[in-house]
């Protein structure tokens, strides 16, 4: 089946320049950007949607929706990088309002202990789990914002370890040591 919104094959300085011209008001280079980058983004959708099963969204919805909140941003975009850490933070950000509605709705429930092997245990978050996850991230990033933004582009972006140290200018080896430290800080604070 063909894709409904093929995606032109540009190159990081060419997503970069795309950036820069739309932040300058280029409106023509911001609908480039999105047809460019609509596909990657579609792909984190899905992925940040397989480790919250819960969620009713698709990914297309969950996309839509990260772009719209990535396009009405009045950030200042330095490159690629930076446009896909952003549109990891908006998918998580979309999970964690969807989960909190859907637990308003519920009138709350009742609060729970979470016991998780690690922070794999995410593929399994109930709401509960996934809006303490991700306050838990938040805290993370207070005390060691490289190691919470590893752990969001892998769990909420779906990046590999390798296109993450490419994407931040880290070798392999850093990633893996910042996302051990990572997992054993959210398992401790998830079970605070």
């Amino acid at each position: 089946m063909k894709d409904a919104h093929p995606t032109p094959t540009l190159d990081r300085s060419d997503i970069t320049h795309l950036l820069r011209q739309w932040q300058d008001g280029d409106l023509a280079a911001r609908a480039r950007l999105f047809e460019a980058v609509y596909g990657q983004v579609r792909a984190i959708a899905g992925r940040a949607l397989r480790a919250a099963p819960n969620v009713t969204l698709t990914p297309t919805d969950l996309a839509h929706e990260a772009l719209i909140r990535f396009l009405g941003a009045q950030a200042s975009w330095e490159d690629r990088r930076h446009f896909y850490n952003v549109v990891a933070q908006a998918t998580r950000q979309i999970l964690i309002d969807t989960a909190r509605r859907r637990l308003r709705d519920k009138h709350g429930g009742g609060a729970r202990s979470i016991d998780l092997e690690s922070a794999d245990g995410i593929a399994d978050a109930d709401d509960q789990t996934l809006v303490r996850v991700s306050d838990a991230i938040e805290a993370l990033t207070a005390r060691d914002p490289r190691s919470a933004q590893i752990v969001e582009l892998t769990y909420f972006g779906g990046f590999d370890r390798e296109e993450i140290a490419r994407s931040m200018a880290l070798s392999v080896a850093t990633v893996d040591r910042d996302l051990r430290f990572a997992r054993a800080w959210l398992k401790r604070a998830l079970l605070e």
